[in-house]
């Protein structure tokens, strides 16, 4: 019982090999390059930040709670750094090409650790892309559309990403096109 219990589980990865395959350790280096950016800042504000140095102390907490987590969560960076976002707003083009390398290294791992809005999938050789539903409450989604001519072919799965992956799910290529719908899920006219 004690072997069953604490068994490596089937096709789980080393944390060596997890920090290999989601480029962390590059991730953290291009936060702290980052941070050191943005410590040049004064004044300025964004969306959710009255000003640069405010941001700065809030990404250094970050970087800090990454570094030393054992499960990170890339979550709260993933919204900074998504284009048009607290970072552009206060780097502007100085900062673009960092603040681009840093949201694709942690877009990639957030499309493969939970459902985001637009991510391409497939399950059972059927495609297609989680959609925003009318109910869907912040950071919670995963409502997904079918890639098929029916009006609505939508299949809840709020909450289950870890169990949509066991299924046999995959987060698959964003540039796959689609038979029926727009990458948005609304039926091709």
């Amino acid at each position: 019982m004690f072997k069953r219990l604490f068994k490596k589980k089937k096709n789980q990865l080393s944390k060596i090999e997890y920090w290999k395959k989601w480029e962390l350790s590059e991730l953290i280096a291009d936060l702290h390059k980052a941070e050191k950016l943005l410590s040049k800042y004064k004044g300025g504000y964004s969306n959710n930040f009255l000003s640069a140095e405010e941001f700065h102390k809030v990404l250094v907490e970050e970087i800090y709670e990454v570094e030393s987590d054992n499960v990170a969560d890339f979550t709260q960076i993933w919204y900074w750094f998504s284009p048009t976002c607290d970072w552009d707003d206060l780097t502007g083009i100085d900062g673009l090409e960092l603040g681009n390398q840093i949201f694709d290294r942690v877009d990639n791992w957030k499309r493969n650790h939970d459902f985001v809005h637009g991510t391409k999938v497939s399950l059972n050789d059927e495609f297609g892309v989680v959609i925003i539903s009318q109910s869907d409450e912040p950071n919670f989604c995963g409502m997904i559309r079918w890639d098929t001519p029916k009006e609505s072919d939508n299949e809840d799965w709020r909450g289950m990403f870890g169990t949509f992956l066991s299924e046999g799910g995959q987060i698959i290529n964003q540039d796959y096109e689609f038979k029926f719908i727009n990458d948005d899920g609304t039926l091709k006219q």
